[in-house]
């Protein structure tokens, strides 16, 4: 799985850098903050119907076409966002590397849900740490490329390095189901509303849709508001770093919490936490606080994030796991839209006071119907044993 691992951290190190360098895009370009949610939130709904549409088709014989088509896109949409210059084009550019992104990552969990055993949750968490890890770096290697040339250097320089992923993950096996399983799929057209009618997928998407719609939210405003509070480029992708460094550390330790306690008490009891830390970020005036409050809050998605993944797949089969992998993500994806287009609405007509504090009021009612649907029961058991390495 190493070549997913790298695949997925060199992906998200071009989305945060897009992510810290907002707030430069817009004084250089002129772009409004109504602007940059519009170039946010076009890449959450790009990724919606990548992972609606194309997911079901990794589980039809199509994983390793869908792997390095997203890498392509994903590469091509980042070297768009160098080229461009005005508003239509960082929209659409932003637009392609979330539709890449989209078709990556549920085959890449497809592979690892059905080649896991006793160690799902551990494994999720391993590839979750890597996909922060380029969450982590992105920004301050994106800050340095910055400094060395200008903004558009980091999208051209990370674009090429996605692109060259491709060779690692093409040594990557893609397991498959029984063909006769495989063919009855097929013709199933109906996979989503199947996935919908179980309770319990319903109840874990709503953890997956309250974190991912506070994702959406912290993209357009994040950098706009602490550049607002006086921070400069440098400490803006600094404090991206600050707050996913914890969540790197702890993401496979925080795998194997899934694995002893249970995937829902993992997701929805961390998730809760986060809502109370979101409300806070409006109203405090000084940047120490705010990153004070965004490393815990890291930690406690370190943890929900790879639980939430495996809420999904304890809930659905062996045949539709990209499909349901695709149906969390996409659902996230349309919740990260929806904060991403109002949250700067909100920001620019009441105030970042009012902005957070409506994320942090609209987590809490979903994580609240997601706990009626679902209440977690903890399903706690021994960790499996550690094999010693020359066994």
């Amino acid at each position: 799985m190493r070549g997913l691992y790298v695949a997925a951290a060199v992906t998200m190190a071009g989305v945060s850098s897009v992510f810290a360098l907002l707030a430069e895009l817009q004084d250089r370009y002129g772009l409004s903050t109504t602007g940059l949610g519009w170039i946010a939130g076009s890449a959450f709904l790009a990724s919606l119907v990548a992972q609606l549409w194309l997911a079901r088709y990794a589980d039809r014989g199509h994983a390793a076409l869908l792997l390095h088509g997203g890498i392509l896109i994903s590469a091509a949409g980042l070297l768009w966002f160098g080229a461009a210059t005005e508003l239509w084009q960082f929209i659409a550019a932003r637009a392609l590397l979330g539709a890449g992104v989209g078709m990556l990552i549920p085959p890449a969990r497809r592979a690892i849900v059905l080649t896991s055993t006793t160690n799902q949750g551990e494994r999720l968490g391993t590839f979750y740490a890597a996909y922060l890890a380029g969450f982590v770096f992105g920004p301050p290697v994106a800050g340095v490329l910055n400094d060395v040339g200008d903004v558009r250097l980091p999208f051209v320089v990370l674009g090429a390095v996605v692109l060259l992923t491709s060779i690692p993950v093409a040594r990557t096996p893609m397991p498959e189901v029984r063909h006769d399983r495989l063919r009855t799929r097929h013709s199933d057209r109906r996979v989503l509303r199947r996935l919908l009618a179980d309770r319990r997928i319903v109840a874990a998407l709503l953890v997956i849709v309250a974190f991912r719609y506070s994702i959406g939210v912290f993209e357009p405003l994040w950098a706009t508001h602490l550049d607002d509070l006086g921070a400069s480029t440098r400490a803006i992708t600094l404090s991206l770093t600050a707050f996913a460094l914890p969540m790197l550390v702890v993401a496979r330790p925080a795998g194997r919490l899934t694995d002893r306690f249970g995937a829902r008490y993992a997701s929805l009891l961390p998730a809760l936490a986060t809502v109370p830390m979101m409300a806070t970020y409006g109203y405090s005036p000084y940047l120490w606080l705010i990153f004070a409050v965004a490393v815990p809050h890291g930690l406690m998605e370190a943890v929900l994030s790879p639980a939430s993944q495996a809420a999904i797949a304890d809930a659905s089969t062996d045949e539709d796991a990209a499909a349901a992998q695709g149906l969390g993500e996409g659902a996230g994806s349309a919740a990260a839209a929806i904060g991403a287009f109002t949250a700067p609405v909100a920001f620019d007509a009441m105030g970042p006071g009012a902005a957070w504090l409506i994320a942090a009021v609209a987590m809490g009612g979903l994580l609240a119907l997601s706990w009626f649907l679902d209440a977690p029961q903890s399903t706690m058991r021994d960790p499996a044993p550690v094999i010693p390495s020359n066994v």
